[in-house]
This record gives C-alpha cells, sequence and structure tokens, in this order.
C-alpha cells in the first residue's frame, strides 16, 4: 500500500496540532474535563513508548500516569508549535531515565521474573496458550511470529540511542521534528541515527534470512 503524499501528511499534522492546541487553551481556561480527551487519545501509545524503555508494565503504566499529572499541572506550559504528544512523551521519558537510573544504582541489572512454581501454570499475567490451529493458519502465524521475533532480536542490537529514535519513528510514527523535540537533539542527529539504525537492521535481518521489510 503507498503512503499517502508527504504533503497531506504535513497537513494532516498540523491541523491536529492545531486542535490540540485549541484544546489545551480551552483546558487552561477552565474546562477541566476536557484534559480526559487527551488522557484517552494518547496513554495506551505513551505506555508502549515507556515500555519499550522500561520492560516493565507496571513501571510503564506508573511513568505514564506521572507524566499525565504533571502536564496537567504545567499546562500552560505547553509549546503549541510542536504536537502535544511529543510534549507529554519527552515528560515520561525523563520520568522513565530515572528508573533506569536507579535501578542501575540498586544493581538491577536483569528485567526477568522468575517463573512460576508449577511448570503446567502459565507465567504471571499471561493467558494459557490457545488450542491448536488448522495446518494453514498455523503455517501463518508461524511465519508472522517469526519474523516478528527476528524484528525484535535485531532491534535489541541498536544501541538505546539509535533503537530509540527507531521506536519513535517507525513504531510511533513521529516526524523527524517531533523526534528532535520530544528527546532534546538537533534534527540532523535523528536523521543520522535512524539511517545508521536502518542500515544496522537490514543486515540483521539479511543475516537471519528474513528480507528487511
Amino acid at each position: 500500500m503507498n503512503a499517502p503524499p508527504a504533503g497531506t501528511q504535513d497537513r494532516q499534522g498540523a491541523d491536529e496540532a492545531a486542535e490540540e492546541a485549541r484544546l489545551v487553551r480551552r483546558i487552561v481556561a477552565g474546562e477541566r474535563h476536557l484534559y480526559g480527551t487527551l488522557v484517552e487519545r494518547y496513554q495506551r501509545r505513551l505506555w508502549w513508548g515507556c515500555l519499550r524503555l522500561l520492560g516493565d508494565p507496571d513501571e510503564a503504566e506508573d511513568a505514564v500516569q506521572e507524566a499525565f499529572v504533571r502536564a496537567y499541572r504545567h499546562l500552560d506550559e505547553f509549546d503549541p508549535t510542536y504536537r502535544f504528544y511529543t510534549w507529554i512523551y519527552r515528560i515520561a521519558r525523563n520520568r522513565s531515565l530515572n528508573v533506569l537510573r536507579r535501578r542501575k544504582t540498586w544493581g538491577l541489572v536483569s528485567l526477568s521474573r522468575e517463573g512460576p512454581d508449577d511448570p503446567d501454570d502459565p507465567p504471571a499475567g499471561r493467558a494459557a496458550a490457545p488450542p491448536l490451529e488448522s495446518g494453514d493458519d498455523a503455517s501463518r502465524r508461524i511465519e508472522r511470529g517469526e519474523l516478528a521475533a527476528a524484528l525484535e532480536a535485531c532491534r535489541e542490537t541498536l544501541p538505546a540511542d539509535q533503537r530509540e529514535c527507531f521506536d519513535l519513528r517507525h513504531a510511533d510514527g513521529l516526524s523527524y521534528a517531533d523526534i528532535a523535540a520530544a528527546l532534546e537533539i538537533p534534527a540532523g542527529t535523528v536523521m543520522s541515527r535512524l539511517s545508521r539504525a536502518r542500515e544496522k537492521m537490514r543486515a540483521c535481518l539479511e543475516s537471519k534470512g528474513v528480507g528487511a521489510p
């Protein structure tokens, strides 16, 4: 499927940014209930972003909640030249980085958890395995699973700074300018990190016998 023309994407982003700016102005002016619109719009997306950084669902949830609380308290400082998600992602990212620094200080290097005592029980928070599928369905699912596993394995080989840019671009769909604003780095640095990340992803996938998407 062909992507929409760049000009169309730019116009859509500008329209959405303008709509968010109007919404923020109304909230600051006293219509506080409207903040729920922004929370509903971005909380799931923000949770995934924090989860990629932290690797822990509960810590990601805490980071998201704190980010929305802090953003609400400082809503009058919002710069409408940027998307709201860019601004709140920066807040959540700083919270997540603080968690990672504390984790390093405490010596909590591994994010893995111990398995259940009963090997027949599914891990906590996970459902039991689904019933077997038909041959064709199972084959397609296995292929998709293998591709997803290869992508994730290759993504994990990226340096942290390149991986974060890669995720914000390809998972969250942020523009170069928004990534630069979210990470507080020059746009040229974003482009450089993305270029290196894509080269490494392509080489890694090819080494696994998977064509780069």
